[in-house]
């Protein structure tokens, strides 16, 4: 249902529409619910580049990068004003994926109302210095470049270090805002059939992905916690190179067993700090793999609400050609959840390693720590300052108490498991291909 202020039309949460296009961007498919926000006719937006809805105020730089990331191979999300051919704004937000040879546009009604509004105060700024640039004369190739450059460096200062960043951000929480809305796939009518078929194995489809989706927040409740411990990471990492330091730097006997303790300290040390050092990447690495799973969970998310609601509609007649739109979509369904199994499994060998190096960092440093209090109660054989000695003591008595707490949450990530059987989800979809070869 729509509505109007001034001179934006509104739109409600279970409103979802989407568009196919070939490669260049030109309309191949529409919908009713696009066809009647943008005020266009099928036989006008059919055929026609996508930017027949451009609003003027939209960012040049906006579309360069989106290009970028396609054509790089990477889903897109947006936020974006459109003009209808009546003149009047409608924003969408917009999820932008390859599709044979061209691109799926799916486009919902914005929901994170936060971050929508921060972006859109970005994108004021960035057009007001792209319209400057052209006031002097500059061509559009260079007004799009520039509006890119200046796009990228805000969406910096609100945390994204690239479009790609805000794309796995953004969609998790609108597609989350749309089940909290109450949107979901419709229930299947009592008689048997191909539609019944269809919404009955989406629904399916649609409970396996929400068990993913909270599997996921724990994954990254974790790693974010985990992330939160770099410092400690790289202090710990520094302390335990200062006990080889310290009991070192000197030739060392083997034979007297306060030089044994040092050179056995210096092992020890010599394994862990760098396998600590190491970890903030491996964690950043396992962070980007979690959030790339989770868009791509998202995605099957909004593309299943969408199948649903086009089988729905070839028994109200709510939307012309409903089974080809759906084969476009299962086409994406079945691409996005091809990716899943890799994702999954990459995830969870990211784990299974921060686990294991954390398993083995922590009793390394628990015996440098111990050798270390061994060796101060030895005087360090007698060939140390006091001084030395003192610090050692400190440290020894300091010991490494905050890698316990950071295994422990390893641990918790390890205790974890991804739900996902590729082989039902394959099954999912060999009936819902089957169902609608039966309505074809």
């Amino acid at each position: 249902m729509e509505s109007q202020v001034g001179y934006e039309r509104f739109f409600e949460p279970d409103d979802i529409f989407f568009s196919t296009t070939d490669a260049k961007g030109v309309i191949q498919r529409s919908n009713r619910t696009f066809d009647s926000l943008s005020r266009y006719s099928r036989e006008r937006l059919t055929r026609s580049p996508h930017n027949i809805v451009r609003h003027l105020d939209m960012p040049a730089g906006v579309f360069k990068l989106m290009w970028d990331d396609l054509e790089a191979g990477r889903p897109v999300c947006a936020y974006v004003v459109n003009r209808a051919a009546d003149g009047l704004d409608y924003r969408v937000f917009a999820t932008i994926v390859p599709l044979r040879g061209g691109y799926l546009s799916v486009r919902t009604k914005p929901l994170d109302t936060a971050t929508q509004q921060a972006v859109e105060e970005v994108y004021r700024r960035v057009r007001a210095r792209e319209r400057e640039l052209a006031a002097r004369g500059a061509s559009r190739r260079q007004v799009g470049e520039y509006g890119g450059e200046e796009l990228a460096r805000e969406l910096s200062a609100l945390g994204f270090d690239s479009l790609h960043a805000m794309t796995l951000s953004a969609l998790p929480r609108e597609v989350s805002s749309l089940v909290s809305a109450g949107i979901r796939v419709p229930q299947h009518p009592a008689i048997d059939g191909p539609v019944t078929q269809i919404l009955s194995v989406v629904q399916q489809i649609e409970r396996d992905t929400n068990r993913l989706v909270f599997e996921l927040e724990e994954y990254l409740r974790l790693l974010t916690a985990l992330s939160a411990t770099k410092g400690v990471m790289l202090d710990v990492a520094a302390r335990a190179e200062s006990y080889g330091r310290l009991v070192g730097g000197r030739p060392l006997d083997d034979r007297e067993r306060a030089d044994a303790l040092a050179a056995r300290i210096i092992e020890l040390t010599a394994e862990a700090a760098p396998a600590l050092r190491a970890l903030p990447d491996l964690m950043s690495l396992l962070q980007n793999s979690v959030l790339e799973l989770r868009f791509s969970v998202g995605l099957m998310r909004l593309l299943t609400l969408m199948v649903g609601r086009f089988a729905r509609s070839v028994l109200d007649g709510s939307e012309e050609e409903p089974v080809a739109s759906m084969n476009d979509l299962c086409g994406a369904l079945e691409d996005g959840f091809s990716r899943l199994a890799p994702l999954c499994g990459e995830v969870e060998r990211g784990v299974a390693r921060l686990d294991a190096e954390l398993g083995s960092i922590t009793p390394n440093l628990d015996r440098a720590v111990r050798r270390l209090s061994q060796w101060v109660d030895k005087r360090g054989g007698g060939k140390v300052t006091p001084q030395v000695l003192d610090e050692a003591a400190a440290l020894a008595q300091r010991g490494t108490p905050e890698v316990r707490d950071m295994a422990a949450l390893a641990a918790e990530c390890r205790g974890l498991h991804l739900p996902f059987d590729e082989s039902v989800i394959n099954q999912r979809l060999a009936v819902l291909r089957s169902s609608l070869a039966q309505l074809a």
